[in-house]
This record gives C-alpha cells, structure tokens and sequence, in this order.
C-alpha cells in the first residue's frame, strides 16, 4: 500500500472514529431561538452548499441528493455524515435551512412514515419491523429496519446506497454474515429490486400530500398521556406561529389528582407540514417532543423524552379544543367491584349526566367543559368487563374496566435492555409497567385494565446468572418500576473482574388477598453503547 493510500485511511479512520462519537450531539430539530430570524429555507441554501459535490444537472435536480427521500432526522444525519467524513464546513443556519427544504419537499407522507415511527420517537425496547429473511441479516445488525423504512429511493438509487456502504463500511460483509452465503450477489441483485418495490420513490402517497394544504398548528389544543411509571397527565397547549413553520408552545399539566406538575414552554418547528419537533426545558432537564399531525390537522400523537436520557419520557396525545364533544381519557381506567374510586374523565364540550353503565353509581364532585372529577361506585353485583363512559349525549366505548380480581399481569417491556454507565457515557435505564387484565369468555379478547399498582424485584434469569450473583451485581429496581444499571468498567469483586453486565428476570408482584399474582420480563444488563443517532 502506498503511502498516501495510508494517508488516506488514517484519514478515514479518524472520520469515522468522529462520526461514532459525534452522532449523538448533532443538532436537535427545532426551531431557533426567537431572537433569530427563521432561516431562508429554499433551493438556493442547497445550491450553494451542496452542488461543489452533487452537480445540479437540470434546475433543482441535484446528483445523488434528488433521487431521494427521507424523514427530517433522515436528512440530518446525512448532512452529518458529509460534515465528517467529507470536512463539509456548514453554518449551523445553513445546515437547518437545507434540513427543512428537503424535509418539504423531499419528505415522507404520513403513511409513509407511520410503521416507523417508534424509531423516531426514540422509544425503548420496540420490536423492530419485520420486513422479510434477507433484510434482518443484510441491513439490520448494524441499525433497525425502521430508518430503512423511513428512506424512500428507485432500485437503481438502492444499489448506489449499497456501494456507498461497503467503501465507507467495509466490515459490514463479516456482520452481515457474508462467510455463509452469496452475500454480494444478494447485495447488488436482489436487495436493491426489493428495496425499491417495497420503499420506491414515487408514490402516489407522496404525491398526494404534497399536493394538499398544510394545516395551521396554533391555536389552543387539549392534551392527555401517560409516562411509564409516573403515570397519567391532562392539560392545556397554547400553540403561536412565529413564521416560517416555527412556533411557540406553552403546556400547561397536571395529574389525574389535579396536582400541578408543570408550565412548560417549548420552540417547535414543524416539517413536511406535519413532524412537530419541540425543544423545551422540564425544571433543569431539556426535553424534546416527536409528534405527528393527523392528516386532517386535528390530532397530535407522539412521545416527549429527555435529550440526554431518551429511554426516559412518554406519550403525548393533543386534540384540538375547538370541535364536537367527545371524551378523550378516564384514569384510573380500572375499577374494582366492591370499591369507590375517584376518577377523572378529560375531553372536550362535556355536559351532562355521567355514567359508567350498570351496576355504578356517580356523583360528580368538580366539573367543567374539559375536564370532570367524579366519584365513581361499583356495587358487589356489577358485572365485570369493559365499560362505556358517557357525559350527556357523548359516549366513548371500552373507556373503564370493571373487574373483581386480576387474572393475568404482562409486565412491559417483555424484553428490556439496560446499559452500564462508564467514563463519559450515562447509563441507560430501563422502565417497566404491569397491566393488568381479566379474562374473557372463550372466544372473546380478555379486557385490558392498564396500569397496576405492584411490588417490583429482580431475580437470576438462568444457572449462569446465578452463579455470576446478577442480581447482586447488575443493577437495582425501584419502587417505580425503573431499573437502575450498575456502573461501568471492570468489578475486581467480580468472577474474573468482568463487568456489571447481567441477564435477569424483572418480576412484578400483585397482592390479591393474601395471594400474590405474578408477571415478569427479561432483561438483559449489558455494556455502554456509544453510538446514538437520532434514528436508531
């Protein structure tokens, strides 16, 4: 090898070795400060940084970049990829310009983005799509098959893609099994045509939503959701466009018990006229929101986290305030025979008589257009199975649980994983939650009763963790469900001073009577993971 053949390498090496540690700290996609000006979001701003590398052949099409289409974390992290493997030396104002004209115009549908959404979400521990036998093995022990669905390209423009990653990633033939079959016949003659028939780049989706009007956010909004192992939460969003698809938003949250638990305001930029990405602050911690605009402009569902520990947030639901009256959550859900529960009931124009069917009684104890506190009694013979509740006029089905004791508790995640902290890496928790359901007569789905109030413990997954002392070693569960990894690094207290990795059963306890109901999941306790792009 020459010497400027190791040059180059060395050179190389040193780029990737940037990417790895890099990624995670790119930018956030949002909108910028409100002292700034938004930035000018056209084809010029891609002409003048990107056209040096991919020639503009006709007015507006650009080599490589126009035979694409991604989600806006998508394009972020290419222009990553050119900053440091390429040196492209791009202002921050430029780089969020170029990331939002071809989000717009070179973006995903709703539709199209729907199936992988969890991965931009960043939410923990999902099942990855299943997309056939080739692509587990070929494309997905590097990354998830979701950010494969999240790119849209032609088969030709696949193949390019394959190429692009064994120069740059030349291991991925050993990874990607290549010793046990015709890995690069598969590569280059059969993936790019199932590729492109299954993510192809003209689609009638795509033309369809561009060719729509996008919606205007602001206004005043109605919001629900849950965050695992802190429970429910009911408020107020007060949505301001500030120009060029930014806005402000204010949260305005509470509990299900009418506790205050924040006013929270965040900068949000939308893209492709439906990705809401907002930054806010929670106290001392800064958080981000992925939400997704319904495509008729009326509902927003996605999941806030925090921006240093993405494993740790929840679900967000947000309905517009104005519109015909409708219930939108009742917590708790479940309701024991026998007992008297308060119970509050969020939606939207709510006014009348409230009922939750037979063999219930109701007294409303606070009410208002949006949200009613009520005390709810179910007497000895009412009937166990899901519950209809209605307010006046307005009826939401399966909305309450009637049950008279817990038959089954799934405890979620069924498979976790947590991650030892170690130098400049956190720990990455894992969080956990046990629901509850009654079963059904044959034939008929067994009845959801959400989230149980239960005793937590960790146990030995199998001999080897026994005899490793896991549950010494590994980490601790607490009171919430959320497991704590142990710290990273060499144990010298250790068999062979390894590390705090270990395989356990998360076991979740019911008490019933002096009976104790059990559910469990496995988790795995396992080393640092040092690379975390925005799309996993």
């Amino acid at each position: 090898m020459s010497l400027s053949s190791i040059d180059r390498l060395r050179r190389w090496r040193r780029a990737m070795l940037g990417c790895v540690m890099l990624l995670g700290a790119a930018g956030w996609l949002a909108a910028p400060a409100m002292a700034d000006a938004p930035p000018a979001a056209d084809q010029q701003t891609v002409r003048t940084w990107c056209a040096g590398c991919h020639t503009e052949d006709t007015p507006g099409q650009f080599q490589r970049l126009s035979a694409v289409r991604k989600s806006p974390e998508g394009w972020q992290m290419t222009i990553f990829r050119m900053q440091h493997v390429h040196n492209l030396a791009l202002p921050d104002d430029a780089r969020d310009a170029i990331v939002k004209f071809l989000s717009d115009t070179q973006g995903l549908a709703p539709s199209e983005s729907a199936a992988g959404r969890f991965a931009l979400e960043r939410r923990p521990n999902m099942p990855d799509l299943k997309l056939g036998d080739d692509l587990p093995d070929m494309c997905g022990r590097c990354h998830s098959l979701a950010r494969v669905s999240l790119q849209r390209r032609d088969a030709d423009t696949w193949l390019r893609l394959v190429h692009m990653h064994v120069g740059q990633f030349p291991s991925l033939e050993y990874q990607a099994s290549a010793r046990d079959r015709y890995w690069w016949d598969i590569a280059t003659k059969q993936l790019p045509a199932k590729l492109g028939a299954m993510f192809p780049f003209d689609t009638q989706a795509w033309r369809g939503w561009m060719n729509r009007p996008h919606a205007d956010l602001g206004g005043e909004w109605l919001v629900h959701g849950h965050s695992p192992g802190k429970g429910d939460f009911v408020g107020t969003l007060s949505v301001k466009a500030t120009g060029g698809d930014n806005y402000t938003a204010h949260y305005s949250l509470q509990s299900p018990e009418g506790k205050p638990i924040g006013e929270i305001d965040s900068l949000v930029r939308v893209y492709t006229g439906y990705e809401w990405r907002g930054s806010s602050k929670v106290g001392s911690v800064d958080t981000h929101e992925v939400l997704a605009l319904s495509e008729d402009g009326r509902r927003l569902t996605g999941r806030w986290f925090e921006a240093a520990h993405t494993e740790v947030g929840g679900d967000v639901v947000a309905e517009r305030a104005e519109g015909p009256a409708a219930v939108f959550m009742v917590s708790p859900r479940a309701l024991k025979i026998g007992t008297t529960s308060e119970v509050l009931i969020a939606g939207r124009g709510l006014n009348g008589t409230v009922t939750f069917g037979n063999g219930t009684s109701v007294k409303v104890l606070k009410a208002s257009p949006t949200l009613i506190r009520a005390s709810v009694k179910v007497n000895d013979k009412a009937a166990p199975g899901p519950r209809a509740v209605t307010v006046g006029r307005t009826s939401a089905a399966d909305m309450a649980a009637v049950y008279d004791k817990v038959d089954r508790l799934d405890v979620q995640p069924a498979y976790g994983i947590a991650r030892v902290g170690g130098g400049h890496i956190d720990p990455v928790t894992a969080q956990f939650e046990a629901f509850g359901f009654i079963e059904s007569q044959a034939g008929q789905a067994p009845v959801a009763l959400g989230p149980m109030n239960v005793s937590w413990k960790v146990e030995p997954y199998n001999a080897d963790a026994v005899k490793a002392q896991d549950v010494k070693f590994a980490g601790r569960i607490q009171p919430d469900g959320s497991f704590v990894p142990g710290p990273g690094g060499p144990n010298p207290e250790r068999v062979f001073g390894t590390n705090n990795a270990g395989d356990l059963t998360v076991v979740a306890g019911l008490d019933q009577e002096g009976k104790e109901l059990r559910g469990q999941a496995h988790l795995i306790v396992t080393v640092q993971r040092w690379n975390t792009p925005p799309i996993y």
